[in-house]
C-alpha cells in the first residue's frame, strides 16, 4: 500500500471528480450506492491511504489525547498497577484510532497551556482539581472515570465498582448470609472509597450493622483481621479489594468449610483466571474497557455540549464458594425450626 496516492489519482481512474471521490470516500453527498461502492473499491485497489492528520487540522482537531498520572509517592503496588493497565490500554485503543498520547503530571497543572489535546482522560480524579479546572478553561473535553464532569464538553465513564459490589452482596443474600464482612485495603483510593460507601448504604438500606476491615497492601494481617471477623459473627466475606484468592486459601488454612462455613464473593479487574480456577464467585469489572468507550463517545463529546455518562460492563460468575439461593420452603423450613429449638 503507498500513501504516495491521492484523490486525483482516484478520480483518474474512477472517471469523477475529485469532488465525488471525497464524497464517496467521507460517505457525504447523495451519491447513488453503487457508484460510491465503486469508488471505494477502486480506491482500495490502487492502495489509498487517508492522510489522519491532514483531516484532523481541517477538522480543527489534533489527533492527541492527555493521560493524567498522578504524581503520588505513597501510591501503593495495586494503585500504580491500575493506572499503568489503563495508561496501556489507552495506548493501544488510540494506536487503533490514529491518536497519539501525551502523559501529563497532575503536580503541575500549568502544562495545559502548552498543550494541544482533543481530549483529557483523568483515570483517577484525587488530586486533579487545579489540573482539571485548567482544562476546562481552554475547552478540552474531559474524560473521567468514576468522577461526575461538571463541565460544558465531557465525559463520566462509571467503571461499575459500585454496582458490582450492590451485585456481590446481592448474590451473599439470596445465598443465606446475615453478617458480611466488607474487606478493603487500606489507604483512600477513590475506587476503594465508592465500594464501602455502596456496602455501608446496602447495609444500611436492609438494617444491617456494616463490619468493615481494611488489610494492608502486603496481606500481613489478613488472618487476624478474617479471625476477628468471624469471632464477631461474620458468617459471609466479600473481598473487595482483588484479594479473593488470598482470602480463599486463608479461609482454607484457618480449617473452614467453604461455603458451608463461611461464603465468598470477590471483586476482580481486567483478569479473574485465579478466582475462576479456585471457584471463587466474583464479580468482573472491566476498567480497562474506558479508553474504547471514550473513543466511541470521543466525536459527540467534541461537538455536543453537555456532559456525557457511559456505564462499563461488569459481570457476576457464580462459583462454589456460595450456596445456592434460598428457596421460600427453604426459609419456611429453616424458620420453622428455629421455633422449635428450645
Amino acid at each position: 500500500m503507498s500513501p504516495s496516492v491521492t484523490l486525483k489519482d482516484i478520480a483518474r481512474a474512477a472517471g469523477v471528480s475529485t469532488a465525488a471521490i471525497s464524497q464517496a470516500l467521507n460517505d457525504r453527498g447523495s451519491m447513488r450506492p453503487e457508484t460510491r461502492e465503486r469508488i471505494k473499491a477502486i480506491a482500495a485497489e490502487l492502495g489509498y491511504v487517508p492522510n489522519r492528520h491532514a483531516t484532523a487540522l481541517r477538522s480543527g482537531r489534533t489527533m492527541t489525547v492527555g493521560f493524567v498520572m498522578v504524581d503520588d509517592s505513597e501510591a501503593d503496588r495495586r494503585a500504580e498497577l491500575q493506572r499503568a493497565r489503563k495508561l496501556i490500554s489507552l495506548v493501544r485503543a488510540s494506536a487503533v484510532h490514529g491518536f497519539t498520547v501525551t502523559v501529563l503530571p497532575d503536580s503541575n497543572p500549568d502544562l495545559i497551556s502548552g498543550t494541544t489535546l482533543d481530549a483529557l482522560y483523568v483515570p483517577d480524579a484525587r488530586g486533579n482539581q487545579p489540573l482539571l479546572q485548567a482544562a476546562i478553561a481552554r475547552g478540552i473535553p474531559i474524560v473521567a472515570d468514576d468522577q461526575f464532569v461538571d463541565g460544558s464538553r465531557g465525559l463520566s465513564i462509571r467503571t461499575g465498582y459500585d454496582a458490582a459490589v450492590r451485585a456481590g452482596l446481592d448474590e451473599l443474600e439470596r445465598a443465606g448470609a446475615k453478617r458480611i464482612l466488607f474487606l478493603t485495603e487500606e489507604g483512600r483510593e477513590p475506587r476503594d472509597e465508592i465500594g464501602r460507601a455502596a456496602y455501608e448504604i446496602w447495609s444500611s438500606v436492609r438494617g444491617r450493622e456494616p463490619l468493615v476491615r481494611a488489610v494492608d497492601p502486603s496481606r500481613r494481617t489478613l488472618p487476624r483481621l478474617l479471625t476477628e471477623a468471624l469471632s464477631d459473627g461474620a458468617d459471609a466475606v466479600f473481598a473487595g479489594a482483588e484479594d479473593g484468592p488470598d482470602v480463599y486459601l486463608q479461609l482454607e488454612e484457618m480449617r473452614l468449610v467453604i461455603p458451608r462455613d463461611v461464603q465468598l464473593v470477590a471483586l476482580c479487574t481486567t483478569d479473574c483466571a485465579v478466582n475462576r480456577r479456585l471457584g471463587v464467585t466474583h464479580v468482573c469489572i472491566r476498567p480497562d474497557l474506558a479508553a474504547e468507550a471514550m473513543f466511541e463517545t470521543l466525536p459527540a463529546a467534541l461537538l455536543d455540549e453537555g456532559p456525557r455518562v457511559v456505564d462499563l460492563p461488569w459481570e457476576l460468575v457464580p462459583g462454589a464458594t456460595t450456596r445456592p439461593p434460598l428457596t421460600a420452603s427453604l426459609v419456611a423450613a429453616q424458620a420453622a425450626q428455629s421455633v422449635k429449638a428450645p
